[in-house]
């Protein structure tokens, strides 16, 4: 855990040669309406390093995704939805922190499912590699 927490930094430093820190602070100052500063940037990548290394590729991966779809204009198409439907309106830095919070929220319930496979195979259900019919 403890490495994790410092993994999470060292990654959080490493984001910020190219600037993510200032899209991921401005994101939760839009979604969350909290000012955390570059001090809980750090703290805030920390946790989610020490909870499961995992979420870090996650969180990365949903910038990577995000950024990926602003090339096709795919994300006009979702700001304008979550402004129709949710009456919720946000810019690009909450855009980006949505994805990325998504990614790494999938790759933790991926873990989690990984963990929990061998008691849904003790079980008998489909959750494990049972070949068993």
């Amino acid at each position: 855990m403890i490495l994790g927490f410092i993994i999470g930094v060292g990654v959080a430093f490493l984001l910020t040669w190219f600037h993510i820190d200032h899209t991921v602070i401005a994101g939760v100052r839009e979604l969350l309406k909290i000012d955390i500063g570059p001090n809980g940037y750090y703290l805030l990548m920390g946790i989610a390093g020490g909870i499961s290394r995992v979420m870090i590729g996650g969180f990365i991966s949903g910038l990577v995704v995000a950024y990926l779809f602003t090339f096709v204009k795919f994300d006009h198409i979702i700001l304008g939805g979550l402004k129709e439907w949710f009456h919720y309106d946000i810019s690009t830095s909450g855009y980006y922190l949505l994805f990325a919070i998504l990614g790494a929220a999938m790759s933790f319930l991926k873990v989690v499912r990984m963990f929990l496979s061998p008691f849904f195979f003790l079980l008998g259900g489909k959750g494990g590699k049972s070949s068993r019919r």
